[in-house]
């Protein structure tokens, strides 16, 4: 079962993400049966050769979405906007690369900050959704509420409607840095006419966050709201992010950078 996550090596944080990616493919390689690949916008470098070590395919793509971003970051005034976000789109590439490289009809997409815990496969692979699944966001009484950070895509159907979603986002590219970019895009534009959603539902074990206490079950915990290089620095320079350090927050960041030694 192939597994993507993308990234950027413009953006003011990779290092920190590259960290974190590393320790999702060390976690996925150690409790699972998928294949890593990295879409990557950008240089060789430490990483990719970190990745290259571990038999990671790197498939170096920029986002077809790039000009749009650059005349946002124009209308905005904001110079470093493409630097810092030329990524955020990337996995909107996949149904092309699909095609491109003959990658399986259905896919894994995850966000760079997960730990794998357990084998996905066997929960994925019966799993026939129309275009993706996904679990839900922050509430699990909100099934409404999801969160993209882990998607089971099917791409044959994305592809279908590949130029109408792109479409969209070029005509709502204002508005989506407010509603988490690609995650709002998906969210609002996959839905039929009288509003229901067209996407499936993931178990919560797929998509685990850290404060939602209990974690013994989770298959796939998923750095929601702050991430772990956050932890000592939130009431200083992330204070709206506090009220996602509850439950097992602190916990799983010493979790994690074991994880990260180990990695290394």
């Amino acid at each position: 079962m192939q597994w993507f996550f993308a990234l950027n090596d413009s953006a003011p944080a990779f290092r920190q993400y590259a960290d974190m990616a590393k320790v999702a493919v060390h976690t996925a390689l150690g409790h699972t049966a998928l294949e890593p690949h990295c879409i990557y916008d950008g240089e060789e470098n430490d990483f990719t050769a970190w990745l290259e070590r571990r038999n990671v395919r790197v498939i170096r793509c920029q986002t077809s979405l790039l000009d749009d971003i650059a005349a946002l970051g124009e209308r905005r005034k904001n110079p470093d906007l493409l630097r810092a976000t030329r990524g955020v789109f990337l996995r909107l590439e996949l149904p092309a690369l699909q095609k491109r490289f003959g990658f399986d009809d259905r896919v894994l997409y995850t966000d760079c900050d997960v730990i794998f815990r357990r084998e996905v496969a066997d929960c994925l692979a019966p799993l026939h959704p129309r275009y993706f699944a996904v679990a839900v966001e922050s509430d699990t009484a909100r099934l409404d509420d999801v969160n993209t950070g882990a998607m089971w895509m099917h791409l044959p159907a994305l592809r279908e409607r590949d130029e109408e979603f792109r479409s969209y986002i070029r005509a709502q590219m204002d508005d989506l840095p407010a509603v988490s970019w690609d995650q709002g895009a998906y969210r609002a534009f996959f839905r039929r006419a009288d509003g229901m959603p067209l996407w499936d539902l993931l178990p919560p074990e797929l998509n685990w966050k850290p404060y939602w206490n209990e974690y013994a079950g989770a298959r796939i915990i998923h750095f929601h709201g702050p991430k772990p290089f956050q932890r000592n620095h939130i009431d200083s320079h992330w204070p709206e992010l506090k009220f996602l350090t509850g439950g097992r927050y602190a916990e799983l960041c010493e979790l994690w950078q074991q994880l990260l030694d180990e990695a290394m």
